[in-house]
């Protein structure tokens, strides 16, 4: 495990002799709620008191901002620590280190911060277990609570797509109107002979 010294990046902000930050992420965790709730807010708003379409974009856009590479490596190295096996050679740690970093290259910073909190936390029956790629990465979809989701809702709603308006009843159709419609189209039931 490489021995984290603690300096200041360019912007005064933590950080090692490495380069990784020691912060948790460059958004506080104020924020990120504030901006989570934000977007869910939006989406039961009526389509005329949105808010612009580039305020929209700048926030979700902090929220999903992609962890660092060195970053996420060292928070799995953080992670694993615990479940740490010795004789393991150092090019399998490497395949590894490389297939987390792949799984979880996606995700912003600050919602591995948070998988990996409650990955560690009473909340997870699992806990004491040695966690995998997918265990993370699924919790991380849990964390980000639909934020990409949300911005694409958003987006068919800046198009023009209003899905706060409810359609107009479909009248329904009788039995009877049915039948004839897939008569019409070739569609007839099968009818069992009779004895």
């Amino acid at each position: 495990m490489t021995h984290l010294v603690s300096q200041k990046n360019v912007d005064g902000s933590p950080s090692s002799r490495n380069g990784i930050s020691t912060t948790s992420s460059a958004l506080t965790e104020e924020q990120i709620d504030r901006g989570l709730e934000w977007l869910r807010r939006l989406l039961r708003l009526p389509q005329d008191q949105l808010p612009a379409k580039a305020d929209v974009e700048r926030v979700a856009g902090k929220l999903m901002v992609p962890v660092e590479p060195m970053w996420c490596l060292a928070r799995v190295a953080a992670l694993l620590l615990p479940y740490y096996e010795k004789d393991t050679p150092q090019a399998v740690r490497e395949m590894e280190a490389e297939d987390w970093r792949e799984a979880l290259a996606e995700f912003p910073r600050w919602a591995i911060e948070r998988a990996v909190r409650w990955w560690k936390s009473a909340d997870n029956p699992d806990r004491r277990k040695r966690p995998l790629e997918g265990d993370i990465a699924a919790r991380c979809r849990v964390e980000m609570n639909g934020v990409p989701s949300a911005v694409q809702m958003l987006e068919l709603r800046f198009n023009g797509r209003d899905f706060t308006k409810k359609e107009d009843p479909r009248e329904r159709i009788s039995k009877e109107k049915a039948a004839e419609l897939l008569r019409e189209a070739g569609f007839a039931p099968k009818q069992m002979p009779t004895e």
